[in-house]
């Protein structure tokens, strides 16, 4: 009676089984984060404080199931990460790469397939970010499509200070910062303040802690009132143009435009900006 009490609840509340273990009495696992989705906006939670958020291989399962599951559905617009405690995510745990019988490849690739997966969502996922990302935690949300962070945030590659160089974290932040911002917290373990993250390209944009809700409130709402399908194709090409020659990229990129132009709800923007009213978009 009291489970399936509970299980209607999980059901009421958008609440997965992360965050129904404890009220069912069952076991401990996957008590370390939550995934809830309200009004097209879906949040995974790093919720294991006391661990520093690190990203356990249950933890990366879960962030992965939350990324992946029942991501064409057309309800869903926005993914956000985010955290609770000081620390956003302190990166891989180190007892479970010690523990490894392969020096932690396996641990390694997990969280390559998250972000591979990041970029191939449909939907824009930003990490939002109040507290420490330090290592494969900067990796994680350096992967993000957006990083909204508090002034309280900070960022650290401080791996080098274990004798571990950051080097799968490198390849995020290289891909996002000039080398020479980039290089220095790999070399020193350093962290980097959100200003001074923000300012390396590091952060989309930095607001005052009490700030921190409404600002991530207003960008998914933002994307909320965009077209999803047109989201979805360009956000293809975005990553897939960042790996081309920049002639092949502005060949292949005038030919997606004239496939957004041809697409109903380009033809729908268009219309509705002659009769000047707000556009109707489909639900694709």
């Amino acid at each position: 009676m009291l489970r399936t009490l509970y299980t209607s609840l999980a059901k009421s509340t958008n609440l997965t089984a992360a965050a129904m273990a404890p009220l069912l009495g069952g076991s401990n696992r996957n008590q370390s984060t939550i995934i809830k989705q309200s009004d097209g906006v879906r949040e995974i939670i790093l919720n294991d404080p006391r661990a520093r958020n690190t990203l356990s291989r249950e933890v990366m399962a879960s962030i992965l199931e939350g990324i992946t599951k029942d991501a064409h559905d057309e309800e869903l617009r926005c993914i956000v990460i985010s955290s609770t405690g000081p620390v956003w995510s302190a990166g891989h745990n180190l007892k479970e790469i010690s523990a490894s019988t392969d020096g932690g490849c396996e641990i390694f690739s997990q969280l390559v397939e998250i972000i591979m997966n990041i970029y191939k969502s449909s939907v824009p996922i930003i990490a939002k970010v109040n507290g420490m990302a330090t290592a494969a935690g900067l990796q994680l949300a350096a992967s993000c499509d957006m990083v909204v962070a508090s002034d309280k945030a900070s960022f650290a590659a401080s791996g080098i200070n274990l004798g571990i160089f950051c080097t799968t974290p490198g390849i995020a932040i290289s891909r996002i910062m000039p080398r020479m911002r980039s290089s220095y917290l790999l070399f020193t373990g350093f962290p980097m303040k959100a200003p001074d993250a923000l300012a390396a390209g590091l952060a989309s944009v930095v607001v005052p802690e009490a700030e921190l809700d409404a600002e991530t409130d207003k960008i998914t709402k933002s994307i909320k009132e965009k077209s999803r399908a047109v989201i979805a194709m360009g956000k293809v090409f975005y990553y897939k143009q960042l790996e081309m020659g920049i002639k092949e990229a502005y060949e292949q990129g005038t030919n997606v435009m004239v496939e957004n132009i041809r697409m109903d709800d380009a033809q729908e923007g268009l219309k509705s900006f002659a009769e000047k009213r707000k556009p109707n978009w489909s639900k694709l």
